[in-house]
C-alpha cells in the first residue's frame, strides 16, 4: 500500500512538471543542465531539479526534471522517474521512465497562491495538456497539484506537498 501511495505520489509531481514544464535526464549524459541568469520569467525554472528520496520496502526511487530555456517565456524538458535498489537512492538506477517527454511550456502571467508568488504556464508534452503553477521558495521549487479544484482561469488552487530541489 505504501509503495502505491509513493508511485501515485511521484506520478502526480511529474505529472504535475508535464502539465507545467521540463527536459531530459535519459539518453545522453546526467550532467545537470545549467541554470539561466538571465531577468526573463522562465529564468528560474531552467536547470535540473530533483525530488527527495522516497524509500520502501528495500528500494526507493526520485524524480529528475531537466529544464531547457528556448525563449524568454518558454522551456522544454523531460521529467524521469528513477527507482534504485536499497533505500539510498543510489548507485546505477535499475529502471528509469520518462513521466513526461517532450514538455514545452510557456509563461503566460504571474499570480499568488497561499501568500506565495507563483508563475503561471500552459504546458504541453507527449502525455497531454494543462495549466500549471510554479513557484520558487527557499531554493524549493512547488508545483500545482492538478487534482485540487481549477481557478477561474483553469489553474491549481493549492500546492502539491513534495517539492524539487536544484540539482545544479
Amino acid at each position: 500500500m505504501a509503495t502505491t501511495i509513493t508511485t501515485h505520489r511521484l506520478t502526480l509531481a511529474s505529472l504535475m512538471l508535464a502539465g507545467a514544464a521540463a527536459l531530459s535526464a535519459c539518453g545522453g549524459s546526467d550532467d545537470p543542465v545549467p541554470g539561466d541568469g538571465s531577468s526573463d520569467p522562465v529564468a528560474p525554472y531552467i536547470g535540473s531539479w530533483i525530488s527527495r528520496c522516497v524509500a520502501d520496502s528495500g528500494a526507493s526511487a526520485q524524480l529528475r526534471a531537466d529544464f531547457n530555456k528556448t525563449g524568454a517565456n518558454s522551456f522544454t524538458g523531460d521529467v524521469v522517474a528513477y527507482a534504485y535498489v536499497g533505500n539510498a537512492c543510489s548507485g546505477p538506477s535499475v529502471r528509469d521512465k520518462k513521466v513526461l517527454s517532450n514538455l514545452q511550456m510557456t509563461h503566460v502571467g504571474t499570480s499568488t497562491l497561499n501568500g506565495l508568488p507563483t508563475d503561471r504556464f500552459n504546458g504541453s508534452s507527449s502525455q497531454g495538456e494543462g495549466k500549471v503553477l510554479l513557484s520558487l521558495q527557499n531554493g524549493q521549487l512547488r508545483i500545482g497539484d492538478p487534482d485540487s479544484p481549477d481557478d477561474a482561469q483553469g489553474y491549481p488552487t493549492a500546492f502539491l506537498e513534495e517539492t524539487l530541489t536544484r540539482l545544479n
